[in-house]
């Protein structure tokens, strides 16, 4: 089986100029064979569309009224080509991604190829840097054990055949690619988390208690977590913050190690 010479890019815009949206489409087309863009947006103001149409072959759809789960479904309609790529709008790829991609998807049983996303917001990069220190090893292996426990898709390639007949529930605002990649792998599919390619995620969204409380609920609902887990999150809560403290001096990653795990449970809970 030969690797695909083009492929369709599927990203999800919403106000997504800062941090990095024309970098991130930048390095896109110079490391992707783009034969389509394919931009859903949930209704943006501040010049996303104005960028995204300086682009060649770009098909933008709007979704307004929808959510992370109905613009994926939305995209993955229009993807012409046998491979697609998912592709976060602030991230920055690394050079020859394509190439590093190519050796994995001549593989027939490879459904989907995640590349690692190296942390570059200063709360997520201390956390990485400090369960770094503590499993002794570098950030790049943090990224892919963190890909192997969860679905994710910063910068992930698809095999359209993969998914076909795949209905995101419409209520998974979070979550929804780790459906997709339990959608994949029910297929009979692998789901590969590598160290190359990789990205650089330069998240934009400050996440509220409230998007952890969801998350706690969605992960609940689809079985991502289950109560060794939570378990888990409510003993060890307060040594990894600290840890991450007493390694990083940074307040705002200890308190968002924290709050993220007090709320994910408490969204557990009420499930």
């Amino acid at each position: 089986m030969l690797a695909p010479t083009s492929v369709d890019a599927v990203i999800l815009t919403k106000n997504s100029v800062k941090p990095c949206l024309k970098k991130c489409l930048d390095s896109m087309y110079k490391n992707i064979p783009v034969h389509n863009m394919i931009a859903v947006d949930g209704g943006s103001t501040d010049g996303t569309l104005e960028l995204l149409k300086q682009y060649p072959r770009v098909k933008i759809i709007m979704d307004t009224n929808g959510n992370r789960a109905t613009s994926r479904q939305l995209g993955i309609k229009e993807v012409q080509t046998d491979w697609f790529v998912f592709l976060d709008s602030d991230v920055i790829i690394c050079d020859n991604w394509f190439e590093y991609v190519k050796p994995y998807l001549i593989d027939p049983k490879v459904g989907a190829v995640w590349g690692a996303a190296l942390q570059r917001s200063g709360s997520d990069l201390a956390r990485y840097s400090a369960m770094g220190k503590l499993y002794g090893k570098d950030e790049l292996w943090i990224a892919v054990k963190a890909g192997r426990m969860r679905g994710l898709t910063h910068d992930t390639i698809v095999r359209r055949k993969a998914v076909e007949g795949m209905t995101i529930p419409r209520d998974l605002h979070v979550l929804e690619d780790h459906y997709i990649r339990m959608y994949v792998e029910k297929q009979g599919y692998r789901w590969l988390s590598v160290p190359r390619p990789y990205c650089y995620h330069h998240a934009h969204v400050r996440e509220r208690p409230k998007d952890y409380f969801i998350f706690g609920r969605a992960a609940r609902k689809i079985g991502f977590l289950r109560l060794p887990t939570v378990l888990m999150y409510i003993f060890l809560g307060v040594p990894k913050s600290l840890w991450i403290y007493l390694n990083t001096k940074n307040r705002q990653a200890a308190r968002a190690q924290y709050i993220t795990y007090i709320y994910i449970i408490k969204g557990w809970l009420s499930a």
